[in-house]
């Protein structure tokens, strides 16, 4: 089971890996990337049927607001099925892009120009909505 699932443009794969290597430095072993060598999409799965059961199986999303990510009607549909399943949803501005207004009821966190400041909100945050890494554990499957 992936606690968090990290949304994104394919475009802004370097900045998912940083944010997932982050997020492991705080002790979150579950975390859903879908190119992850590890723990993404294996290959020659039906893509799409994994990230909807990774989307059902998590308790929290990561969305990378980029002008790619916003102008992605994938990313639109990851974001909108969280919503739906009521999960906590947390969008990270990495770009001047505008947010999309599904996203607009949350607070985002702005990356833009100070990541250690971001990174210190999304960690109060992912507390906050009962996501710490020492209360969470891996399914053995």
């Amino acid at each position: 089971m992936s606690s968090i699932f990290l949304s994104h443009s394919s475009k802004d794969n370097a900045i998912a890996a940083q944010v997932k290597a982050q997020l492991a430095q705080w002790g979150h072993r579950s975390v859903f990337l879908d190119f992850d060598p590890e723990d993404g999409i294996p290959a020659g799965r039906d893509w799409e049927k994994e990230l909807y059961a990774k989307l059902r199986e998590c308790r929290a999303v990561i969305v990378l607001c980029s002008q790619a990510s916003m102008a992605s009607r994938w990313c639109f549909v990851e974001i909108a099925h969280a919503k739906a399943l009521g999960k906590e949803v947390f969008p990270i501005r990495i770009d001047d892009a505008q947010v999309d207004p599904i996203l607009t009821g949350k607070q985002s966190i702005d990356a833009r120009t100070r990541w250690d400041e971001a990174y210190q909100r999304l960690e109060k945050g992912l507390l906050a909505a009962g996501l710490d890494p020492k209360d969470l554990f891996d399914w053995d499957c």
